[in-house]
Parts: structure tokens; sequence; C-alpha cells
């Protein structure tokens, strides 16, 4: 939920209370014709309360079901991001009741979603999909040819939630079908494996790091794991990891919890997402 959002009819952002009177007067006429305010998230959104004088509350939603913000969206209040986390999960949950997988996907801004590379990959993998759909029939129905259900996630918090409640469905991940415990690796483990997401976990040091102002230096415990780095104001932005002054060069550890590959050739780390901000959880 979001208290605005930009007017695909006016071309500006308004707020919903305004949006719903404007709507009475005819002044706007499509109550789904409104993007999320963010421009890096412009999720298409739905305005409450269209044309009701009397409404209690005032607000947008996304106007489709499966819709969510991006990770980092400036538009959601900490509460709502961990709803939007809460949702995703319980999404997930109902996947793994109906005996179906949950796909770990990038939460991919507009930008980034407009990038004709991206489309083409996209309509590829739909192109696969559909083919191994028709030579396999059989391949999303379950032993009571009811359709498997597949949930996608983005945050890293919900995919922490369902580990911590030991769910362990079959998750899907670029390439790779794997359980979800196995995912997560303790950071303090002997070996790890190269080239291949996974969620690395343990007590670590938040610090200001010497390379320069503003960066971010995570240092795992008693590990054999690289330092991650990231910049301090979008971590601190981002409504997941806003804590961040509470372990910040203090003494106190913190759980970190980081998806990213190992890179072999580097030994450095590879963020899933876009931005690092996106894949860290503590």
């Amino acid at each position: 939920m979001s208290e605005r959002a930009y007017s695909l009819e006016l071309k500006k952002d308004i707020s919903a209370k305004e949006a719903s009177k404007l709507s009475s007067t005819g002044e706007l006429k499509n109550q789904r014709a409104f993007q999320c305010c963010d421009t890096d998230c412009q999720i298409s959104m739905t305005c409450t309360n269209w044309k009701k004088k009397d409404g209690k509350r005032y607000f947008f939603r996304p106007s489709s079901q499966g819709a969510l913000h991006v990770i980092g969206c400036d538009e959601l209040s900490k509460d709502q991001t961990k709803k939007q986390d809460k949702l995703e999960s319980s999404r997930a949950k109902r996947s793994i009741q109906n005996n179906g997988s949950i796909r770990i996907v990038k939460s991919v801004g507009k930008a980034k979603s407009n990038d004709k590379s991206n489309l083409i990959t996209k309509k590829s993998s739909n192109k696969q999909n559909n083919t191994n759909n028709r030579l396999n029939p059989n391949l999303n129905n379950n032993n009571n040819n009811t359709k498997n259900e597949t949930s996608n996630i983005c945050s890293i918090a919900s995919l922490v939630e369902l580990f911590l409640n030991c769910e362990v469905p079959t998750v899907i991940i670029e390439n790779e079908t794997i359980k979800l415990n196995e995912l997560f690796l303790k950071s303090k483990s002997n070996e790890f494996p190269n080239d291949c997401i996974r969620i690395f976990y343990g007590e670590a040091k938040l610090r200001t790091s010497d390379f320069g102002n503003g960066m971010l230096e995570i240092e795992f415990i008693d590990s054999k794991l690289p330092k991650i780095y990231s910049n301090i104001s979008s971590v601190s932005k981002n409504k997941s990891t806003s804590n961040l002054k509470d372990f910040l060069d203090q003494d106190i550890n913190a759980t970190v919890y980081y998806r990213g590959k190992l890179i072999q050739k580097s030994a450095k780390f590879k963020s899933f997402n876009d931005f690092i901000f996106k894949d860290i959880y503590f």
C-alpha cells in the first residue's frame, strides 16, 4: 500500500485521497491509471475508494495481485516492506503445501526491465518453457492432475523466514534446482562451492571500510569467506537493512545473510542482484 502514486492522466504525483476526490468530479477517469512514484519501481497501482466521498482510508495498491515493489523502493515504509516480505513468504508456503516449487528471481528495476537484452532472454526462456510443456504435458502436473504452483521470491528476508521456520522446499535459482536448506551455507564451513548462487550466513562484523568514505565492510568471523563491500548509504536507505547503525563500527556482532556467488578466479563475491544491498540481510 502507498499513500501516493504517479497519475498517468495528470502526469504528476498525487495522493490517494486527492485521486479519489478527482474521480468523483470526473477529472480522473481510470482508477488503474497510476504507477509507483519511485522511478526505479513504477509498478502499476490502483486507487481505493474510487468515486466514494466517505472513504475512511485512502491508498494505492498494486494493480496485479502478484506484483511487488522492487527491493529498496522509496515509497514503502519499513512496516510496509516487512508486510511485503511476509506476503512473499506466505505465497511460497501455499506453493509448498500444494507440492509446488519456489523460483528465486532478481528484483529488477524499471531501467533494467526496459533493457532489450533482458527482454530477449525472457522471450527465449518463455519459448523454451512452452516447448518443454508441449513435449512433456505432465511436467507441471502432480499425480492428481492438478497444476503445481511455482511461487516467485525476490527478497532475501522472505527466504530467511522460510529457512528459519524449517521449510525445506525445492527452489530454482538461475539454472539450478536445489533444496532450500542446501542453499544456505554457514560461514564457518570448511569448503564452499564456486560460481553458483548460495546464501552465506553467520556472525559478522560491520565496519566502515578503509577503502574510502561511505563504504561498508562486512567480515564473517572465523571464516574463509572474502569480505563483502557495499555502500553505507544504500544499505541504510533500504528499509530491510535500515538498522545498520545498530551494528556499524560497534563492538557487537550481527548475524548476516548474503546472497551471491564465489568467483573462483578472483576469490571474490558477486551478488545475485544488480545492487549488493538487495542481497544483504541482518
